[in-house]
């Protein structure tokens, strides 16, 4: 796959992001170029030997695992000033190598959140898409993301993920 086209009218991104996402500094996003008009913008993505994610091919281990290391880029992307409000986090936006959910081989094709959706709203939302909710321990590892999204920050949202990711290594063993 060359690359990946997408274009978008009718918002503005700050110059500083567009330097940032063009000049490839934010290691969490896809390399990308962008072409702006005014307010149309045409992005193209070079995936390489990335590829868009098949959630259905991953157990609920790797879709824990893929959770939290969806949190650790976006930490990442703001450490680089680009919020994780500001982009979308949809399933058909993120690519991986090979089908390892590691941070290294994750990548965030970025388009931009014209509605600036709460980071863990879109976590949920995220996980409700790649979550079987017809398997029993899918549907209640999603109950209990959103609990823990409802009850507070990110950080509980961590401490869920890790607590599952703890159980379900214990049950490998």
């Amino acid at each position: 796959m060359d690359s990946i086209r997408h274009e978008l009218s009718g918002y503005r991104l700050p110059a500083y992001v567009e330097e940032i996402l063009t000049q490839n500094y934010c290691p969490g996003f896809m390399k990308m170029s962008m072409i702006r008009e005014k307010d149309h913008y045409r992005f193209s993505y070079r995936p390489g030997a990335y590829r868009r994610l098949r959630h259905k091919e991953l157990g609920l281990y790797e879709k824990i695992i893929l959770i939290k290391t969806l949190i650790t880029l976006c930490e990442t992307n703001k450490e680089y000033l680009i919020r994780p409000e500001t982009y979308l986090l949809e399933p058909e936006l993120i690519y991986l190598k090979g089908n390892d959910v590691s941070v290294s081989d994750v990548k965030i094709m970025y388009y931009p959140d014209v509605k600036s959706l709460d980071f863990r709203y879109k976590l949920v939302l995220f996980a409700d898409r790649i979550m079987n909710k017809r398997v029993r321990e899918e549907k209640d590892s999603l109950d209990g993301l959103r609990q823990a999204s409802e009850s507070g920050d990110v950080n509980r949202i961590k401490l869920f993920l890790d607590k599952s990711i703890i159980r379900h290594e214990r049950m490998l063993q």
